[in-house]
């Protein structure tokens, strides 16, 4: 079974480095002014750790409400762009709609009528009998 010391012994030049370690820690430790220094070292590092959360945490909430605001003034734009589109094409689609309607009755007349049939007399014209569904009734 492998040690934490034979672990350590393994490492390249680890036992050499964490001896190293051992003995500055263990000076550390034994003297008070050391003590007191690592102390407020940790305090002041606790600190700003602690800060920095809070401005991360705050900068969060603000590019948050950031987004938000951004979303609603883009809902808003969409808006305002499609009742302006909606004002300047909507006479011109209705417009365009009442000819269509016209231009369609006209489209439905004609295929209710009917070709005009000579009985017993051949069509001089290559189209048939059919011929007269070409031309408007105000031409024959």
């Amino acid at each position: 079974m492998l040690t934490i010391a034979g672990a350590i012994a393994l490492i390249p030049g680890g036992g050499a480095t964490i001896a190293a370690a051992g003995q500055a820690l263990g000076w550390l430790v034994r003297c008070g002014t050391c003590l007191k220094i690592l102390a407020v070292l940790f305090a002041v590092g606790f600190t700003a750790l602690h800060v920095h959360r809070e401005d991360v945490a705050h900068c969060e909430a603000r590019i948050a409400e950031d987004h938000r605001k951004a979303a609603a003034a883009a809902a808003q734009r969409d808006k305002d762009v499609a009742a302006d589109l909606d004002g300047f094409f909507a006479p011109k689609l209705k417009a365009v709609r009442a000819e269509n309607d016209a231009l369609q009755k006209k489209v439905n007349d004609y295929a209710k009528r009917k070709a005009p049939v000579a009985p017993g007399k051949p069509s001089a014209c290559r189209l048939g009998d059919a011929a007269g569904l070409l031309r408007p009734p105000a031409s024959r």
